[in-house]
């Protein structure tokens, strides 16, 4: 049911899981967040347990690219069809077991509404026992390296630990941009690992499967996760 600030949460199933950690990301520069989060569903089977549905999620983006929110260009509201199936834009959330992780499929709001779409995230996280997130994403850059940030110091020293530094200078824009400065209100330990891309001037969200590939095995080394 939808509630007073435009969001609705569907659920599929109960969460019996302690402690997960989440991983989240969106279509953000070259996709890198959102190719991420798929690649880790099909490695680890994740299963979908929960849709977060808001009014604040256009089906049509005014921007270009869609992370780029601006208050007189809200989007266009309406259903989305793919393969024949009917449904509404959405954040989905999906879980596995061993290890506990929660990933999240992000999806950009509009001006609006992205600061309560990134809040009703967190607190869907939180409910699930969330204490610590990892936010994927890219920066452009011509080197490939991974850099971080962190909501406090011992986040960038456990990075240090991967032989990961900080790097990264500027805005971060969009769903995971927001989920991640937001965390730390919430309880929540986030880390952001960027991964080095180079802009495609003519199509900023052009997937980029090479940087989203290191985020995935790096993340394999800090979670322990089998290798595909």
């Amino acid at each position: 049911m939808e509630n007073d600030s435009g969001i609705w949460i569907k659920r599929h199933s109960t969460l019996a899981l302690q402690e997960p950690v989440a991983i989240a990301g969106s279509p953000g520069l070259r996709s890198v967040g959102k190719l991420v989060v798929d690649s880790l569903i099909a490695q680890t089977g994740a299963k979908l347990f929960a849709e977060l549905y808001s009014t604040h999620l256009p089906s049509v983006y005014q921007t270009k690219p869609s992370y780029a929110a601006h208050p007189s260009m809200p989007g266009m509201g309406g259903a989305v069809v793919e393969s024949g199936n009917l449904d509404f834009p959405k954040v989905q959330f999906y879980a596995c077991s061993s290890p506990p992780l929660i990933l999240v499929r992000g999806y950009h709001p509009n001006f609006e509404g992205q600061y309560t779409v990134a809040e009703n995230v967190l607190d869907l996280l939180r409910e699930a026992q969330v204490k610590r997130m990892i936010v994927a994403a890219g920066y452009g850059s011509k080197e490939t390296k991974i850099c971080c940030a962190a909501s406090s110091q011992n986040g960038i020293e456990e990075m240090k630990k991967y032989e990961v530094g900080v790097g990264y200078k500027g805005p971060f824009m969009g769903f995971s941009g927001l989920v991640f400065g937001l965390a730390k209100q919430k309880g929540i330990e986030a880390v952001c690992l960027f991964a080095g891309t180079a802009p495609k001037e003519d199509d900023l969200e052009f997937p980029d499967k090479e940087a989203s590939g290191r985020i995935v095995e790096l993340l394999n080394r800090i979670l322990g996760l089998q290798a595909p």
